[in-house]
Parts: C-alpha cells; structure tokens; sequence
C-alpha cells in the first residue's frame, strides 16, 4: 500500500496507561516450520464501561527480533477476546521468534505499547539459525515474568488418573475456588509435551519515550480503510471531495465518503475473510489533479526486540526432536489441499438488490455506440449535454432529477461518462438500472447505472487515473488444524497441542469439564491453564500427566 503523508507525532513518557491493552496467549512457545501458532489474546480498555469504545478488530503477526514480519493477519474480536492462528512458513530459520498482538488504536502509541510473546521455531530441514544480535547496543527494553499475588488458591484441577496408555480417555476437570480474591476476565487451556511452553508471557516494558502519532481511527465498528486525499504535486489536502471504493469479485459493493477539513477519510469495510481487490478513485475535479494516499493496515515502524543465542536444552532437544517427527507423519496422512486457481466471478446478487430494468445488449440490433441504445430504444436511462460535456440521467420520481446517478463498471464507479460513451457496445453483456433516488454511505444518488461487460474486463475502459488498486486483506479464514481427538482411528495420532481451547468462561462453584483423547506418542504431557485478571495479570496454573504404552 501507499503510506500517507506522516503526521505531526509527539512524545509522551509510556506508563502503560493507554487507551488499549492486549494480553496475549499461544498454545505453545515452541514449534516446528508448517505448524500453526494457536493464539488466545484478551483486550483491556480503559473506558471499560463504554463498550461501544471497544476495537473490533485484533492484528496478530509472526516477527523477527528486528521488526521483520515473517506472518500476519487480521482477527475480529467479540466480548473482548480474539483468538486464531498463524501459519509458520516451512521455509523459515531456526531461531528465537516473537508473536505480536495490538489494536488500530494501540497504534497511536506504537509498537512499545504492543504485546509480545517470545516463542522459539525449529526448522529441521535446513541448518540457517536466525542471526542473534548484540542486545548491549539496542535501546533498554527489558521483559518482565510476574505471577500475581493470589494465585494459591485460584483454580482447583482434576485429572481423573496421572498416568494414560495411547488413544486413552482423559477426563479434565477445573473450578474457581470459592473466596477467591482474584477475578479471572479470560483464560484458555492447552495440552502440550512439558517443556513446550513457557509459564507465563514475558510483557514488554520500556523505560524510554514513545511517539504518539494520532490520525489511526479505532476500529470500533470493524475493518476500516483510511487515508488521505491530496494535490498530486504537493501534499496539500484536498477537502469536501467524494472518494469512491469498490470492492471487485464476489462480496462486490461500493460505498463512498468524503474527505474532512484535513483530506482524510475512511471507511468501514464489510467483515469477510481472505484477500480481496479495491478500487479507489476520487470525483473528478476538473481544475485539479489529485492523488489518493492509503495508510498501511498493518504496523510498519522499526523496533528492535531482545535476540539471545538460541539454544536447547537436553530434554529440550529431545521434545524437538519428537515434535519434528509428529509434524513429519502429519504430512504423510493429512489430506492434500487443492487451491483453485481464479476463474470467471460468480455472479451474485448486487448491493443494489433486484434492479428495475435490465438492458441486455444482445437482444437488440448491434448499434454503432452506447448512446443510441439509450436515446434510440425505450430505455429509463438518457443522454444529456451538460457545459458541452456528456452525462447520464435516470428518468423516474421527481426528485431523483436533483442528483446525478451512480455509474458503475463491472461494479467500479466511473464518473467520466465520455469513457464509457466511447467503449464498443459488443463488450457489455447488460445494463442494469435503478430509477428511484438511492442512499449508500451517506451519499444520495439520483439513481443507479451498472454496465456489466462480458470479460469482467471492464469492457477495455481506462478507469480514472486518479483511482488506484489495492489488494486488501480482509479477516483471516481461522482454519485452524489442532482437534482434541483423533480423527481416523487407522491413522498415527502425532499431535504436538494434544488440546487447545480459547476463551474459556468459567465461575466460581461450578466446576467445568473437558473429554480428550491420549496421544500415540509416549512422554510426559501438561494441561495449562493460562489466563488474565481482571486487572490485566497474566496467570498459568499447570496439572502434569503421562502417556506410556
């Protein structure tokens, strides 16, 4: 993406007392290239009673100690807790690791205000280890390990035996002790090889100044774009002018704002998974030329996190080398993934819903231009003359006279109607019309004009070259692999995260229970119990077992 034009920053001392604070769970804190890190991370607000006030939208991302992003997307948050997973590429170094997690308006604060979980990866494929740097010359950044007081008599836990035979049932159960002074906001399960995670998360806690950077807009009702709209040979604003997005494919829709007193705008964007395209474009302005600046979704300012030499232990080694075999019998027995290659786009419905009057252009005479099937059939849309200049009108109620129509190709809005005047008829399949005044994104339109070409091509038009592309990352699909039984009773089970469950609700006097199943491989295992205060504490409580043949 285009990154906008820097706003003013300015510094403020960070006491951890901002806006948004995230506390941030894996299953793990060691895995294996091609494994999925499973994540759990709860958001704390200081406006707690306001939930209106709340983000919606959490950004995960797989980083290097220096800032690189190996790994990120996009996960929506309900009732304060976001949870999903991140693909570990199967080509990445051996080497220590940090997951990152933080809300569009943690940005304001930046990535010193983010939350952290160091996590070590294992590539035993190839014999790169991820460069360590010299912590000694790096700003002072220390990671602090805490247990809150009170955690004695927090949790009581069962496990109905303290030693399993392969594909066994376990039975877990937990409960919040009566008189416990301690109040739990969120908290998750995994069962994990001992020795497969860290106790507790290490939270960031800088000692030095942080920039405050304002303009991010909090994502309080979901996905937002935002951005700047600006002379193209200057950076002065352009203001009170109307942008235009379209989102292309399947799930197409449009919607349009207008830039405020500093040319900024935004939008709120549908929640749908995966990639998509967008196209902006500005309203044209014929005095001047403009240029549509996009601010980057996800963090891109530097930061440089602690990178000791990364070593294992002896039972580590041994977990590592059990993992790396688990992972490696997965591969054999789990189902190949056919990625369908693009193809023509469906044709669903419009957001305009059912149109008025459909126009299709094979169904008549082949006339020379676009114009005569318009003035020369009967048609509920004309063309008119306006300062010399071409434009469509929908003819219909009486008011829809005082707007001018929204017209759109192959679902892009082109408000330069000599472009499509001069495109060959041939190239369209239909014109779909709507004759009655229409209100989207707090703009009204006399109407609505959507030319649909045959090739999604946009019938060879050139879209208005203000207008730019963007390949915008919607929410992450969230398939995540890790199941708490065995799928296929002829199969190996070689899970490494034998059960994982984020989000767990829990009270006090009533106890709650979990069923799994024992895993093939022979070792010691641990049940952790992870989770936040209400305070914003991190804590983990452990019940360790065996499986043995």
């Amino acid at each position: 993406m285009i990154v906008r034009p820097a706003a003013a920053t300015q510094l403020y001392p960070f006491s951890g007392n901002t806006a948004e604070k995230v506390v941030l769970s894996t299953d793990r804190s060691i895995y294996i290239a091609g494994e999925q890190i499973q994540f759990s991370a709860t958001l704390f607000n200081s406006e707690a009673e306001n939930i209106a006030a709340l983000s919606k939208i959490m950004y995960c991302e797989l980083i290097t100690p220096n800032g690189k992003v190996i790994a990120n997307n996009k996960f929506s948050i309900s009732n304060s807790i976001s949870s999903g997973c991140i693909n570990i590429p199967i080509e990445i170094f051996t080497g220590t690791y940090y997951i990152r997690a933080y809300t569009k308006r943690m940005r304001e604060y930046g990535p010193l205000s983010y939350e952290y979980r160091q996590i070590r990866l294992i590539n035993p494929n190839r014999p790169d280890v991820l460069s360590a740097e010299n912590n000694q010359t790096l700003p002072v950044q220390q990671f602090t390990q805490v247990q809150p007081e009170g955690m004695d008599n927090l949790l009581s836990v069962f496990l109905d035996k303290a030693v399993y035979t392969p594909r066994d049932t376990i039975n877990f159960a937990y409960e919040q002790i009566n008189g416990s002074k301690v109040s739990i906001k969120s908290m998750c399960i995994s069962v994990i090889p001992e020795n497969a995670k860290s106790l507790l998360s290490k939270n960031l806690t800088p000692e030095e100044k942080v920039k405050f950077i304002p303009g991010f807009y909090p994502e309080t009702r979901g996905l937002s774009l935002s951005g700047r709209l600006t002379e193209a040979s200057s950076t002065i604003p352009v203001i009170d002018k109307k942008v235009n997005l379209s989102i292309i494919g399947e799930g197409r829709d449009f919607m349009a704002v207008r830039t405020d007193s500093s040319g900024y705008f935004y939008f709120a964007l549908p929640d749908y998974l995966g990639s998509r395209d967008l196209f902006l474009c500005a309203e044209k302005t014929p005095s001047q030329v403009v240029k549509i600046w996009v601010d980057n979704d996800f963090c891109t300012t530097p930061i440089h996190l602690p990178s000791p030499v990364f070593a294992l232990s002896d039972k580590e080694r041994q977990l590592v080398r059990d993992m790396a075999q688990n992972v490696q019998i997965n591969s054999y027995f789990q189902p190949a993934v056919l990625i369908d290659s693009l193809g023509p786009l469906k044709d669903t419905n419009a957001f305009y819903g059912k149109p008025t009057t459909i126009l299709y252009i094979e169904k008549y005479i082949m006339l020379p231009t676009l114009d005569e099937y318009f003035n020369e059939l009967p048609s509920q849309v004309k063309v008119r003359k306006r300062k010399g200049e071409s434009y469509f009108a929908v003819q219909g109620s009486a008011n829809i006279r005082f707007y001018d129509p929204l017209v759109l190709v192959d679902w892009v809005a082109v408000d330069e109607p000599s472009k499509i005047l001069a495109a060959t008829p041939q190239n369209f399949s239909r014109i779909e019309v709507v004759n009655e005044d229409y209100l989207k994104g707090g703009q009204i339109y006399g109407g609505i004009i959507s030319f649909i070409s045959k090739k999604g091509d946009f019938a060879g038009i050139d879209l208005p070259s203000a207008g730019i592309f963007v390949n915008y990352r919607f929410l992450a699909e969230n398939q995540c692999t890790e199941n708490i039984n065995v799928s296929n009773a002829t199969h190996p089970d070689s899970r490494n995260t034998i059960l994982w469950k984020p989000g767990v609700n829990i009270q006090i006097g009533k106890p709650e229970k979990l069923i799994f199943t024992a895993p093939d491989t022979p070792g010691k295992y641990s049940v952790v119990m992870e989770g936040s205060t209400v305070n914003g504490e991190l804590f983990s409580i452990t019940s360790p077992f065996e499986v043995n043949n």
